[in-house]
């Protein structure tokens, strides 16, 4: 069994599990959601002046089953949108997914010492995973002290990536793999990259994650 933790592809396969993301807007129905997703506000697609609607419909729709997960959300300083507000916006996906139990699925760029302190004084006991990490080691073991989980993408597969050591070391049950929005690669390959970084064999690599999916997903 395969899993892709975060992609924005409705990718249907017997050997997958394909957590798709979608962002919340308030025109989304139920009827729209496949089987199984994520669901939030991206702060990319955020807009000032509409935010609330978009955010009461996805109050509704994230108690669904079919959601299993809240995200992807966060913080983004290379964006316009101002981030007073993206924290206000993030606080609340951090309540939500807290209240019903299910993972927070975490963007992230240039806002790494604002999420720790956010994850620090909120003291949430559902885990925060912070999707396609590529940043310096430096980066990951702050993360990992402080008790983040990851999401692997595309980046792993470049022998000149930062992010090579993070998933070689990281420890069993804090990571998952991805394919997020790259269409030109699949997430099979994602895991024989894994696989050969970990210095295990592919079905060990496809045990370990699904352990750790089920221990993310079934909380509740």
């Amino acid at each position: 069994m395969f899993i892709d933790f975060h992609t924005h592809r409705d990718r249907q396969a017997y050997n997958l599990i394909n957590l798709q993301t979608l962002h919340g807007t308030a025109e989304l129905r139920s009827a729209e959601l496949p089987q199984i997703c994520s669901l939030g506000l991206h702060p990319w697609f955020v807009k000032s002046s509409s935010w609330q609607e978009a955010w009461g419909n996805l109050e509704v729709l994230a108690k669904l089953p079919q959601v299993i997960a809240i995200g992807e959300c966060g913080l983004d300083r290379q964006i316009t949108l101002p981030i007073d507000l993206q924290i206000e916006i993030f606080q609340k996906h951090i309540h939500l997914a807290e209240s019903l139990r299910k993972p927070l699925v975490i963007h992230c760029v240039k806002a790494f010492a604002e999420l720790i302190v956010l994850k620090k004084n909120n003291k949430t006991s559902i885990p925060w995973v912070i999707h396609g990490f590529h940043k310096k080691i430096e980066v990951f073991q702050q993360l990992l002290k402080h008790d983040f989980y990851f999401s692997f993408g595309a980046a792993i597969l470049s022998d000149r990536s930062p992010v090579i050591q993070a998933i070689a070391n990281i420890p069993d049950g804090r990571f998952l793999l991805e394919t997020d929005d790259r269409q030109d690669i699949s997430i099979e390959q994602i895991y024989d990259r894994a696989a050969t970084l970990r210095q295990v064999s592919l079905e060990t690599l496809q045990t370990q994650l699904l352990e750790t999916y089920h221990q993310l997903t079934r909380l509740g």
